[in-house]
């Protein structure tokens, strides 16, 4: 009986996980946070499964979302899902989206993520729909009520729990990489550190033909000609007025 007892609570605390409070270390979990995580292996944050400055998207084999943390408060997010039509079931539609950016640790144990706002990216196929293939900007900052890191009892792999603000729980993700697959951890379109803008393309003969050299002006001796000839045609225009009047 006493030995029931015991395996009962050594399972019940490896579930809970010790969930975090504002804290990423090993104390607070079974492990820390920093790692790219999935709920499906074709799935993943990091490579090419979005390009947004060409507002582009690489379809993964099968649905699925991913997140990505580092221990310096970055984050980066990969979601695919399709959502069922029941009234119309050939209807479905398909959902892809990818963000990345900041995030905090709340002293609650709550998580929140706060994107670069210029670099998400999002498209939705829908069959039935008037335009049926729609890619924009993506930002959502997201709330997650509390989460935890546990370890899967079927694969004794690393696993990740996170409950959003609403209480829905979010699928199991599983540990894939340490340290995480990720897009660089800046802003990648949009207004960059330096204030210019960076999002539209630019052709490349309009930049050349307004570049400038720091070397000082020099005039050809086609062109000191062309000037000093004008002078001469100038001046006697003015002398041959003079002498009419006389």
């Amino acid at each position: 009986m006493l030995r029931s007892l015991f395996i009962f609570a050594l399972a019940l605390l490896v579930e809970q996980g010790a969930r975090a409070q504002g804290d990423l270390s090993a104390t607070n979990n079974v492990t820390g946070l920093a790692g790219t995580w999935s709920s499906n292996p074709s799935v993943s944050t990091g490579g090419d499964f979005c390009i947004p400055a060409e507002m582009k998207f690489n379809y993964p084999n099968n649905t699925g979302i991913s997140y990505s943390f580092t221990d310096t408060g970055f984050f980066e997010e990969a979601q695919y899902r399709y959502t069922a039509n029941a009234s119309n079931p050939s209807c479905i539609q398909a959902t892809i989206f990818w963000q990345h950016g900041k995030f905090g640790l709340n002293d609650n144990g709550s998580i929140t993520l706060y994107p670069f706002s210029s670099d998400g990216r999002i498209q939705v196929q829908d069959p039935c729909a008037a335009t049926t293939n729609i890619i924009t900007y993506y930002n959502q900052q997201t709330l997650y009520a509390d989460w935890g890191i546990t370890i899967d009892q079927s694969t004794g792999n690393y696993r990740l729990l996170l409950n959003r603000f609403d209480g829905a729980k979010m699928p199991y993700m599983f540990l894939t990489a340490r340290p995480p697959n990720m897009m660089p951890t800046q802003v990648l379109t949009g207004a960059n550190a330096s204030g210019q803008t960076n999002s539209r393309k630019r052709s490349v003969m309009d930049i050349n033909l307004f570049k400038r050299s720091a070397a000082p002006q020099r005039r050809s001796l086609s062109a000191e000609m062309g000037v000093l000839g004008g002078l001469v045609g100038v001046i006697g225009s003015v002398l041959g007025l003079g002498l009419g009047m006389l």
